[in-house]
């Protein structure tokens, strides 16, 4: 395959980076900005009228730069899908992401020597687009899993959100390795959805539902894939400029941790050690920090697993017993004395509320 070209001027090499980034829990606009239009082109009702009923107004997609947060964005998606009658409406979102919709990052892709290094480079600096989901990229017996999981409390339009962003990471790999690049595999976290027509014709691979987690799986010898359009200066100069926003950007350490440890929950391995290593930091000086933010790890671990698994408990269809297994729990009645501790009630009695809450909200909508 002959990869695109991602960049429409080789002549003009002039970066200029956003220094804007998204409050935490948060994420940009950018890659929600066909929304008005995909409103306009399907639903009955004006465009500014749904965004308004989700408390969104319309100027707010002016800017790509502007920022949503994940509840709001997920209650919106669910919104438009109900108005348009299209309950695939976040994967047809995601499938108008390119490059440029990511801003600073597009940018970072732009010139890496390939596939591998933009990918990684994208993931380390992806808080400038989005504060409350993390990417990952693992590789395991000659197969490359690039996934995405939200690390904040959010519960509205999960799907939606899930199936714009494994969308948007097809695409961007398609702009890096071809328009007939395909992964091998696509796995998602909820449950399978009546009409999984549009998923094939975008993905052209086998989908895999409730599996535990959102990812593509692919051959690794595509991180390898050199890029046309690589400039070594050129991207040492975005990342270093990259660097410069972070550090102004004030992350904390719970937020970081948070970001590190919730993919490890879902392949049972957050282990101290493990999250110590990745944030570079001895076991016992992250204890100590995390004294001075008045918990512990255990504590923030125990309530990443809660949030993960109140996420997971929106899907209505999603076994209990799935989520248990995917939480690193021994069985289901293990899984629930612990959600009884978090809640005070039982997953099951929790979705049930929770149902009832957001059926309750969607008649006010």
């Amino acid at each position: 395959m002959t990869p695109n070209k991602m960049t429409p001027n080789k002549k003009n090499r002039t970066i200029s980076l956003v220094s804007s980034v998204p409050e935490v829990g948060s994420v940009r606009v950018g890659p929600l900005r066909s929304i008005p239009v995909l409103l306009d082109r399907y639903a009955d009702e004006r465009a500014e009228d749904i965004l308004a009923q989700c408390g969104v107004e319309l100027a707010l997609f002016n800017d790509p730069e502007n920022y949503i947060s994940f509840n709001r964005a997920g209650r919106l998606l669910e919104v438009c899908a109900d108005r348009t009658g299209i309950q695939h409406f976040g994967l047809l979102v995601g499938q108008q992401i390119d490059l440029a919709a990511l801003g600073n990052l597009g940018k970072l892709a732009l010139y890496a020597p390939n596939v591998g290094s933009a990918l990684y480079s994208m993931i380390v600096h992806i808080c400038m687009n989005d504060r409350g989901g993390v990417a990952t990229l693992s590789v395991n017996n000659g197969q490359a899993k690039l996934g995405y999981a939200i690390y904040v409390p959010a519960q509205q339009g999960l799907r939606h959100i899930y199936s714009l962003s494994i969308a948007n990471i097809c695409n961007l790999m398609r702009s890096m390795c071809g328009r007939d690049w395909t992964p091998t595999e696509v796995l998602f976290s909820n449950t399978r959805p009546e009409n999984i027509r549009p998923y094939k014709d975008f993905f052209r691979t086998p989908l895999d539902f409730q599996a535990g987690e959102d990812a593509l799986v692919f051959p690794e010898h595509w991180l390898r894939q050199p890029l046309p359009d690589a400039d070594k200066q050129q991207h040492d100069i975005i990342v270093n400029e990259m660097n410069r926003i972070e550090i102004n950007m004030g992350n904390n350490l719970l937020e970081e941790m948070r970001s590190v440890i919730r993919p490890l929950v879902v392949s049972n391995s957050c282990k101290l050690d493990n999250v110590a290593r990745i944030l570079s930091m001895h076991p016992r000086t992250l204890n100590r920090r995390l004294k001075q933010y008045g918990t512990s790890y255990r504590e923030l671990v125990g309530k990443i697993r809660y949030e993960i698994a109140q996420q997971l408990l929106t899907d209505k269809d999603l076994p209990i017993i799935n989520i248990s297994n995917t939480l690193g729990y021994a069985d289901a009645s293990e899984f629930t004395r612990a959600f009884r501790r978090w809640s005070n009630v039982t997953p099951s009695e929790w979705r049930r509320q929770s149902n009832h809450k957001v059926t309750n909200s969607g008649q006010n909508v």
